[in-house]
């Protein structure tokens, strides 16, 4: 397999996720100064219906560009190389052998259709194939709108609207007790607590959240 990745940099990323040990514990944010919750969580905290977040990386720097590079410059054999560290994020969580099955984000209609793929589908699809991990792909997107054209408040605005069940006569005692939603990038929680909040209504008792990338 093709890393477009040098092992300097991916030894730095796992070192981003096994050593960051202080974060907010709504937004899971690394904190520097703070203890206990960020800023932005303690004003106006958008996450409420999480057991606990997970991000893996700060979005900064040249990570900004590696996001880009994958989701926008569809360099999919990035696809493979996130699997592996929302593996390794997945072992922090939760120990090699009890990892929930994963709910992907689900992408806006039409995208599989205009792109021919969607980086979390794929990346989910690795997680399965090489580390045997259990994907629930139950959710889907009522919105069209692409996130990263919304402004804050209008992402806001958003909440509870944006998702549901794929077959809403779905019994919650179909689903298991606890799962862990994936992401790509975490910018205000939204996304992350309205998925969450479908999940929870239809039966789960705990979500757990795991990005790749957080705005902080």
């Amino acid at each position: 397999m093709f890393f477009p990745l040098c092992r300097k940099c991916r030894e730095n990323l796992k070192l981003e996720i096994e050593l960051n040990e202080n974060r907010c514990s709504v937004c899971g944010k690394i904190l520097v100064s703070e203890e206990g919750k960020c800023m932005a969580c303690r004003e106006s905290a958008v996450i409420s219906s999480a057991g606990r977040c997970f991000p893996l990386f700060s979005y900064r720097l040249w990570k900004k560009n590696l996001l880009f590079e994958w989701k926008l410059a569809g360099k999919r054999s990035l696809s493979y190389v996130f699997s592996d560290f929302a593996y390794l994020g997945l072992e922090k969580m939760y120990g090699r052998k009890n990892i929930p099955p994963v709910v992907p984000v689900p992408p806006r209609a039409g995208k599989k259709r205009e792109k021919g793929w969607d980086q979390i589908d794929e990346l989910c699809k690795f997680l399965h194939k090489n580390y045997g991990v259990k994907i629930l792909p139950c959710l889907k997107r009522l919105s069209k709108n692409q996130q990263k054209k919304l402004n804050r408040e209008s992402r806001l605005l958003t909440k509870g609207h944006s998702f549901a069940l794929k077959n809403e006569r779905i019994s919650g005692k179909k689903f298991p007790r606890e799962v862990v939603l994936i992401d790509d990038v975490m910018t205000t929680g939204v996304t992350a607590e309205s998925c969450c909040s479908v999940l929870k209504k239809a039966g789960v008792e705990k979500v757990d959240v795991l990005a790749l990338f957080v705005v902080d």
